[in-house]
């Protein structure tokens, strides 16, 4: 036989033995043909079976008030198209008024008119144990400060919130923000000057608590950010949805 042939031979013989030793190993001859010039860096993409649980937690700005369907909806699509596998969850789909305008994202939230951090406390542990969610972000305290709550008791409800959502779940990832501008400006000041100790204090490696300032920047004027001077328009809801979206992100 010629040399030339013979070297060919050889080299077939041990890719055969390569193929056939990775399968054997419980691998696929995919292993062995995916890795060519670039096998030192793999590229990873992770697949979860099971979607993310996301439970967006508050008052009429999580819910939604008027015509708006709060951040929510912008959200649900800003991690949907980034090719997050997520679920939120909730006792409630509704908004403030009734029906959602627009029903075509996941309507499961948290989000409850009206309430004070201390009354979601009262009710957390039955919509905890329900849905168990793996992220919660929290967005309490306008109501609180808004009734002459104070500052410092109302980062007491939030505290407790968090652990009892820990009871359900050791390993939830929370997403606290420092809430956007409602009228009472010094005492909205006062209460996210507090936020950031709160996260420190409740930070575990298992179940990280991170700071979302969704207060500068937004501007609660009539008109720009909101339409009455708290809630959320249509720009608003966007520049909420996209600073969780950036939280989001460290997190998913």
């Amino acid at each position: 036989m010629r040399r030339w042939q013979l070297t060919i031979l050889s080299i077939v013989s041990v890719f055969v033995v390569v193929v056939v030793g990775v399968i054997g190993k419980g691998g696929s001859s995919q292993a062995v043909f995916s890795a060519g010039k670039n096998a030192t860096k793999p590229v990873l993409i992770a697949q979860n079976s099971y979607p993310t649980r996301i439970m967006p937690l508050g008052d009429s700005i999580t819910q939604g008030e008027g015509n708006q369907n709060s951040y929510r909806r912008l959200l649900w699509f800003y991690l949907r198209n980034a090719g997050y596998n997520v679920d939120f969850v909730g006792s409630l789909q509704l908004n403030c008024q009734g029906r959602t305008p627009l029903a075509d994202f996941d309507l499961d939230h948290e989000g409850h008119c009206g309430w004070r951090a201390d009354q979601i406390l009262d009710r957390i542990d039955e919509w905890a144990s329900n849905t168990q969610p793996d992220v919660a972000l929290i967005h309490l305290g306008t109501n609180d400060l808004g009734q002459e709550q104070s500052a410092e008791s109302t980062i007491e409800d939030i505290r407790g919130i968090i652990q009892k959502l820990r009871n359900y779940n050791p390993y939830v990832k929370i997403l606290l923000a420092q809430i956007i501008g409602c009228g009472y400006r010094e005492r909205i000041e006062q209460f996210n000057a507090l936020i950031p100790n709160l996260a420190s204090q409740t930070y575990t490696s298992q179940s990280p608590v991170i700071v979302v300032d969704q207060y500068n920047g937004f501007d609660a004027t009539w008109g720009v950010d909101t339409f009455d001077g708290c809630h959320p328009n249509d720009t608003g809801e966007w520049k909420v949805a996209s600073r969780w979206f950036d939280a989001l992100k460290q997190v998913l």
